[in-house]
């Protein structure tokens, strides 16, 4: 992977840690989590013992990074994550053979920082010469949904100056320190940005897609099938939960998907929807993307990347 340099920086104590130690051994499944709005149900599921209710122990283990995030998949510490189609597609192209088994359902939004001349993505660059230094992750799903946005606001993502910051916790301390003039950052992260001063310039949700996924290895997928069908019942049982009473589950939200204890009053806890598969349409755009980019050679068949096994088994047992 090409990078231009890595920022790593302290946080100022908004973040807890992504703990090292993956995984308790003895749980049936093991699931990685981001800070980010797409692991709510999650939370929901293992603080209601909706797990426990449907016969399996699941642990949760928040990361801050999808690069540490990844590596725990393919290493076998994780049986699934939290994740996104490129993710998904590079395992696929890599011959790792990770499989997207649903959706997850989160937001992210493009933001200035404080100090930013941006007002709007009316003031995005159009001439050659001027650029826009942007806080992301190289080939990702926010590099992705970045160019996306710009690209429906009619602003030129070839403006874009990428400033690779792998660390969630990074991106938002050097948006708000002006050390880039922009980042892509999930839901409640950018809540908590636009807070301390930040400029929303453009929202993912206007787009209409949901690139995030969950995702299971292959070895997950044949030896655990059962276990992790008891997982999409558990998970949907979740969303009826946290859809009926969204602000029961505000600290356990704020603790378990270790977000900056910042945000407790500022989440505002979206509505899911059962257990779903990405469209065809949305995994072609995501893979031609990555072929512009270099990150594939061509689009995977949709059935390559997709096991709709997990969401029928269960959706069957009902």
């Amino acid at each position: 992977m090409k990078m231009l340099g890595i920022f790593v920086i302290v946080s100022l104590g908004l973040f807890a840690g992504c703990g090292e130690v993956y995984a308790e051994k003895h749980a049936d499944l093991t699931i990685g989590l981001m800070p980010a709005y797409n692991s709510i149900p999650l939370v929901v599921a293992k603080v209601h013992r909706l797990f426990e209710a449907q016969g399996i122990d699941v642990a949760l283990v928040p990361f801050n990074g999808q690069l540490e995030r990844e590596t725990a998949l393919q290493t076998g510490a994780l049986d699934g994550t939290v994740s996104d189609l490129i993710n998904a597609i590079q395992s696929w192209t890599h011959g790792f053979g990770a499989r997207v088994t649903s959706v997850t359902e989160g937001n992210f939004s493009l933001l200035a920082s404080p100090h930013s001349t941006l007002r709007s993505l009316s003031d995005w660059p159009s001439g050659s010469g001027s650029r826009v230094r942007v806080g992301l992750l190289e080939n990702s799903i926010v590099y992705y949904l970045t160019e996306r946005m710009l690209n429906a606001a009619g602003a030129d993502p070839a403006r874009l100056e990428l400033v690779p910051i792998v660390q969630l916790p990074a991106r938002v301390e050097m948006l708000l320190a002006d050390k880039v003039d922009a980042a892509c950052l999930p839901e409640p992260l950018s809540t908590l940005a636009a807070s301390r001063g930040a400029r929303v310039l453009a929202d993912a949700d206007a787009l209409g897609t949901t690139p995030g996924v969950l995702l299971f290895t292959k070895k997950a997928l044949v030896e655990k099938r059962a276990k992790i069908s008891a997982f999409y019942r558990s998970y949907d049982a979740a969303v009826d939960e946290v859809n009926a009473r969204p602000d029961s589950y505000r600290q356990s939200i704020v603790t378990e998907c270790a977000f900056p204890p910042a945000v407790s009053g500022l989440i505002r806890v979206p509505r899911f929807q059962h257990a779903f598969l990405p469209s065809e349409k949305l995994v072609a755009d995501v893979a031609s993307w990555m072929v512009g980019k270099g990150l594939a050679k061509n689009v995977p068949a949709y059935p390559e990347i997709i096991d709709p096994g997990p969401v029928a088994d269960h959706a069957r047992a009902e």
